[in-house]
């Protein structure tokens, strides 16, 4: 077909055998292949057509951990050492742990409904970006078989890279084991984002396997496919996390420590990933 006119904004003046096909009549549900613009001989440029990104907003969320140990406590000799370091490195997990856990499961929100009925805000959530946007979600609803997960990989590479990472829980990781026996290989010695990861190359793309230790008990059906070029670690400006000490008052026979960051997850491009939920064993 060769669409010569927009007539309004839901109406076109088409030829509908523009070449050898012969011209037939559509029916609702027909797709529409756009092969591209044809021109005439000595025309003047084209129309400029502008595609602009819709705008995505997130807060970033104030997490806090304390620490704290008496001054007995801090001046006792102890077995295993001096407890004020050890609570600090306790406590600095943590702390990562809220924060990561906030980047999967947290959604947007602001109140003022605190105390000083000042601002209080929680950052949105990988979960929550994929379940209210253009995301492709699979509620499976039983056992992953092979044509599922394909269809499960077919959806979930449609748009963005081509190596793209997915976060599993033990249910699903259960399942592609078995679907992908001896085709997924291990990288010895190499980690990403903290984890080992085992790569598997599919026709559809390379897939980064990652068993996340987060996603258990309900959670454990869930497996993320992602195209990590589209989330950033955003933090206020001189509010990433730091550890502040001594914030105790001047009268405790004592020592307060404090980890403290700003934070939030910056989230694009929905239909760039894919959501695997209900797997069952």
């Amino acid at each position: 077909m060769f669409v010569s006119a927009r007539a309004s904004a839901t109406t076109l003046t088409i030829t509908r055998s523009f070449g050898t096909t012969v011209a037939t009549a559509m029916v609702d549900g027909d797709g529409l292949y756009i092969i591209g613009n044809i021109n005439e001989e000595n025309a003047s440029a084209r129309n400029v057509n502008t595609t602009r990104s819709a705008k995505q907003t997130n807060y970033t969320q104030i997490f806090r951990t304390t620490i704290a140990v008496s001054g007995t406590e801090k001046a006792s000799e102890l077995y295993g050492g001096p407890d004020l370091p050890y609570l600090r490195a306790k406590k600095a997990t943590e702390h990562a742990l809220d924060i990561e856990r906030a980047f999967w499961f947290g959604e947007k929100a602001s109140d003022t409904s605190g105390t000083n009925s000042l601002p209080r805000r929680g950052t949105g959530g990988i979960l929550e970006f994929i379940e209210s946007g253009n995301s492709y979600v699979q509620n499976q609803g039983g056992v992953l078989t092979a044509p599922d997960f394909n269809t499960f990989l077919r959806e979930g590479f449609t748009y963005g890279d081509s190596t793209k990472t997915l976060f599993s829980g033990g249910y699903v990781l259960q399942s592609v084991s078995e679907i992908a026996r001896g085709q997924i290989q291990m990288r010895p010695i190499e980690k990403s984002y903290g984890m080992k990861i085992s790569e598997w190359v599919t026709p559809f793309g390379s897939i980064n396997i990652v068993h996340h230790s987060l996603f258990v008990e309900d959670y454990a059906g869930y497996a993320f496919l992602l195209d990590m070029q589209c989330f950033k670690y955003r933090y206020m400006n001189d509010r990433d996390t730091k550890l502040r000490t001594n914030i105790q008052a001047p009268d405790v026979d004592g020592q307060i420590d404090e980890y403290i960051t700003e934070c939030g997850l910056q989230r694009m491009q929905g239909p760039k990933h894919a959501l695997l939920k209900g797997v069952t064993a």
